[in-house]
């Protein structure tokens, strides 16, 4: 209940007090002379008379203020108990309310409390499926970043492959590998070996990164570098070995092996291999052969083997970066690491002898890594040809040479993927060379003649020494028609390859098998290639004697074949 603030009633301004009023009265009427007359006692009557009018209204006035007094409160008491009351029923009315608001409170609050408390469960339930949800996620992004964590080591971890060659010095194989060691060990996915034998120089640069491990050819040195290197893929150069071949694919619990044919058959015919047929026959138990020859693809092709990549060598010398010989030399080159029966030195000499008598003052820069070519120089005193042939051996800067020179001369009578070709026309030199087989692109910019016709090459090298114009045209011709390769695709073709392998892709396979035929194979040309080469080989080795060409694209026939035996039909 509020406070009400309280009635002040003030006291009347005058007061009357009795007895004072009587002392005052009598005071006010004591006579003062006795013999006062007539007017004295009127003058006593009127105030007599004043005195009861004035008594009368005091007790008038004294009756209402009591009735006042008493009215005020009575109201007052009358005000206080309806108060009071109202108060008693709005604080029952209140607590009417309240229960009745409770109730309608309990009511809907109890339900909503039942709600709240099923809510309550259910979120609790569906709070723990979520924290178990949440664990199972956990423990599920944890198992994929351990998986992810485990391709990603995986893929961080650098796959190591092996070239295996026991002699690296001046040769084509040598050089070849020098390049392409160097080139793969750039990429970073890639740790790049070189396993080869002790006591054999390198002629030849690798790059730093490339791990040369001199224990080729001792198989217990090997196992034991495989346990502890990463090595996943061995590259074994001209081995046609069974027994090799399956010893790396089942070291160490297996590996992939790959084998590059260095030479095409047409060599091994050459160097009195009879065995050729073994070419064809072992290469099918690599994982992939490699031939930098596109004619061996052919045949391969021809004969069901469906193993065989064609990638060929790499450039020494980038074309796009190389300088040109300016041509204003009568200087002719042959390079080579035997120049005595496969590459032709004989033929070499033999046209310079013919060369010189046109053109005196022409000289020939022969330059072998092979010291045991007493015959040949035996042959250069014969016919008096010390003042234009000088006989070199391996050289670093053959750069010079052929910046000096304006002619290459190619008298091979057997080629693969000739490296000296393509550095001769990397420098802008026209080359002369007997017409084999040699693999596409090769035979572009290159004045060929029949092979082991030395007269024929003798009057094409005239020809252009004679003729500045002509020189200037023809190696021109020859350094564009490096075009059709780069080192670039080279290095891809062999990293698509370790893929394919490593990934066991045999989709990919094909494909890259199909890539060759499809975008630099002419296959009717190589059939003529291959076919002219093997009956112009019946001139000079008996094997060719045996058989014909058309037989060596059966395998059946190949596989049946064990040797020359009928040497009559051999000249």
């Amino acid at each position: 209940m509020k406070n009400r603030k309280k009635n002040k009633f003030r006291e009347p301004k005058y007061s009357i007090d009795s007895n004072q009023q009587n002392d005052e009265n009598e005071y006010e009427y004591e006579p003062i002379n006795l013999s006062s007359d007539y007017k004295s006692l009127r003058k006593k009557q009127r105030v007599k008379a004043n005195s009861g009018k004035n008594s009368f209204r005091s007790c008038i006035l004294t009756f209402l203020l009591i009735c006042v007094i008493f009215g005020v409160t009575v109201y007052l008491i009358i005000y206080l108990k309806t108060n009071e009351s109202i108060e008693l029923i709005n604080s029952e009315y209140q607590s009417k309310n309240n229960k009745i608001n409770l109730f309608n409170i309990s009511n809907v609050v109890e339900p909503l409390n039942k709600t709240i408390e099923t809510n309550k469960n259910e979120n609790e339930n569906e709070n723990e499926k979520i924290l178990i949800n949440l664990n199972k996620s956990k423990e599920t992004e944890l198992l994929n970043n351990t998986i992810i964590q485990k391709e990603a080591n995986n893929k961080n971890e650098k796959i190591g492959v092996a070239f295996v060659y026991k002699s690296v010095f001046g040769n084509g194989i040598g050089r070849m590998l020098s390049l392409i060691c160097s080139e793969l060990s750039k990429i970073e996915k890639y740790d790049i070996y070189l396993i080869t034998g002790q006591g054999y120089r390198l002629d030849f640069k690798f790059y730093e990164k490339v791990k040369i491990i001199r224990i080729a050819g001792n198989k217990t040195k090997i196992e034991e570098f495989d346990k502890t290197s990463n090595i996943k893929i061995y590259i074994l150069q001209n081995d046609l070995t069974p027994s090799s071949i399956q010893w790396y694919q089942t070291l160490n619990g297996g590996k992939k092996v790959i084998g590059i044919m260095h030479g095409v058959y047409m060599s091994s015919i050459f160097s009195n291999q009879t065995g050729v047929y073994a070419i064809w026959k072992y290469n099918q138990l690599y994982d992939a052969s490699v031939h930098v020859i596109a004619d061996d693809y052919y045949v391969h092709k021809r004969i069901g083997i469906n193993n065989t990549f064609f990638i060929p060598n790499m450039f020494t010398f980038e074309p796009g970066t190389t300088p040109n010989s300016n041509l204003t030399y009568n200087n002719l080159m042959i390079m080579g690491r035997e120049l005595d029966r496969i590459k032709g030195g004989l033929y070499g000499i033999k046209a310079m002898d013919l060369i010189r008598k046109e053109v005196p003052d022409a000289k020939l820069y022969f330059i072998s890594a092979n010291y045991n070519i007493d015959f040949l120089e035996n042959l250069i005193s014969e016919l008096d040809l010390r003042r234009n042939v000088e006989v070199l051996h391996y050289t670093e800067n053959i750069s010079h040479y052929f910046l000096n020179s304006s002619i290459l001369l190619c008298p091979s009578l057997s080629e693969a993927s000739p490296l000296v070709m393509n550095e001769g026309k990397a420098h802008g030199l026209p080359v002369v060379a007997f017409n084999v087989s040699y693999s596409p692109p090769y035979q572009k910019g290159v004045i060929v003649v029949d092979i082991m016709n030395y007269t024929k090459m003798a009057e094409e090298s005239i020809k252009l020494l004679k003729d500045y114009n002509y020189r200037k045209i023809k190696g021109l011709e020859a350094k564009l028609s490096m075009n059709e390769f780069s080192n670039r695709e080279i290095v891809q073709r062999w990293d698509r390859l370790f893929t394919v392998l490593i990934n066991n892709d045999p989709v990919e396979y094909k494909k890259l098998q199909d890539y060759t035929y499809e975008r630099y194979y002419d296959e009717e040309k190589a059939r003529d290639h291959l076919e002219t080469n093997w009956n112009m080989g019946k001139i000079y080795n008996r094997y060719f004697c045996c058989h014909e060409f058309k037989d060596m694209l059966n395998i059946t026939y190949i596989n049946s074949i064990k040797g020359c035996n009928d040497q009559s039909l051999c000249k």
